[in-house]
């Protein structure tokens, strides 16, 4: 029997010691930028891109927040990329644009990848007090992004998630006038690694079953 606890004892540390040396520290950078600006009167792009001026005059504006982080595996809804709208009052006319926003998701570690989208949105402002819109910015085009397999990690369940006032239904972003809403790129990184809880739970099932095993043969040895 004391061999058995002690196998046990030693596969629950090999067990630990491999997880913990396998344990994946998934390093990245989320990068958006706008382009290909058309059909707005008085808008502009700049910060190299990372931000686009909605209207020329009341501060209406998209801002890109690049994200380069590191996240240990096992975790859900880690933001890797997000766009802030603040939207002030539409003034004189509306406005119906489009410009071309493109996500880049790179990875330097597990491994080496990257991928990206585009999509091309289209910006309607009208100037009664109605949400204004932002089209064609949808989960299933993100849904092309990834996922990832990292030396032993898997990189899942990409998409966007709303933070702030407004809405969003998958594919149109609505914010009220005057708000601020933010729309989030999230994902999940998932290791193939057990983790050392899942480890001990399993190794300890091993040494009860081969405590069982020793009482029965004791026991056929008594009779």
């Amino acid at each position: 029997m004391k061999f058995f606890f002690r196998l046990a004892a030693a596969s629950i540390l090999a067990g630990l010691s491999f997880t913990q040396a396998n344990a994946a520290l998934v390093s990245f950078t989320g990068n958006g930028q706008f382009s290909h600006l058309s059909g707005c009167s008085g808008c502009g792009i700049y910060s190299g891109g990372n931000a686009l001026d909605m209207s020329g005059f009341n501060n209406s504006k998209l801002v890109i927040t690049d994200i380069t982080d590191s996240v240990a595996t096992n975790a859900n809804d880690v933001v890797i990329g997000k766009i802030t709208w603040t939207n002030n009052a539409s003034l004189f006319t509306d406005q119906n644009f489009n410009v071309r926003y493109t996500f880049t998701l790179s990875f330097t570690s597990p491994s080496v990848a990257i991928d990206s989208q585009q999509f091309t949105l289209n910006i309607k402002q009208p100037t009664n007090p109605a949400p204004d819109s932002v089209f064609n910015i949808s989960n299933a085009t993100l849904a092309g992004l990834g996922p990832f397999t990292l030396a032993g990690v898997t990189v899942s369940d990409i998409r966007f998630s709303l933070g702030g006032l407004g809405s969003y239904d998958g594919s149109t972003w609505k914010n009220p006038e005057h708000g601020v809403s933010t729309l989030y790129i999230t994902a999940d990184f998932t290791s193939a690694v057990p983790e050392p809880s899942t480890w001990a739970m399993m190794l300890i099932g091993f040494a009860g079953l081969g405590f069982v095993a020793s009482r029965r043969k004791q026991a056929a040895l008594a009779a």
